[in-house]
């Protein structure tokens, strides 16, 4: 796994309405969010840049979405109406390898380790723990801790293996993060991969 990419990807992160949307992502599979949501990738970039807002700060994020766009294979999701900063990313690398409950907290700290290192900030993991979703997954993990990037902001991460490919999606917020832990949680339970990539 390519660990200092995400991490880079977790700090870019740092400078979600109960009816449903489905989205399709790049990556070959449909998920659901809640409305509000504004999915950013690769094949939306025009959109991206005839995006409009008055909010100084959603400008600013809308910025650094086309920035990311433009350079990393990434899809980055935000509900401008819930919170102009809180945002989830998915990443997907061609990785195989194994955690589970013996290795998962020393996995973890791993992670951390290396994000304190570029960050700067010295915090500790809120949690870490085996998931259950998506179910069909090889193996999946939750892991959460304090932004080690910028104050006050919380990095709450899922990261799950399946047909060899490593899966990280993560959500930063500022406030509201019970909601954005649930919403992180509902889009992987919702993941449904199309057929022709199930059968590759």
């Amino acid at each position: 796994m390519s660990k200092l990419l995400i991490i880079i990807i977790i700090s870019l992160s740092c400078v979600s309405s109960l009816k449903a949307e489905n989205f399709t992502s790049i990556e070959n599979f449909d998920f659901e969010l809640p409305d509000g949501y504004k999915l950013f990738n690769k094949n939306n970039l025009f959109e991206v840049y005839n995006h409009t807002y008055d909010d100084p700060l959603i400008k600013k994020q809308i910025k650094l979405a086309k920035e990311y766009l433009k350079k990393q294979k990434i899809e980055l999701l935000y509900n401008f109406s819930s919170h102009p900063l809180n945002n989830i990313n998915i990443l997907v690398f061609n990785e195989n390898y194994k955690i589970n409950t013996n290795s998962v907290e020393k996995y973890c700290k791993k992670i951390l380790k290396l994000e304190k290192k570029i960050g700067k900030r010295n915090v500790q993991l809120n949690e870490c723990r085996m998931h259950n979703q998506p179910t069909f997954a090889d193996w999946s993990m939750y892991r959460e801790n304090e932004s080690s990037f910028v104050e006050g902001a919380t990095t709450q991460q899922i990261i799950f293996l399946y047909k060899k490919k490593e899966y990280v999606v993560t959500s930063t917020c500022w406030e509201k993060c019970s909601g954005t832990k649930q919403d992180l949680f509902n889009l992987v339970n919702s993941i449904k991969f199309w057929l022709s990539s199930l059968s590759e």
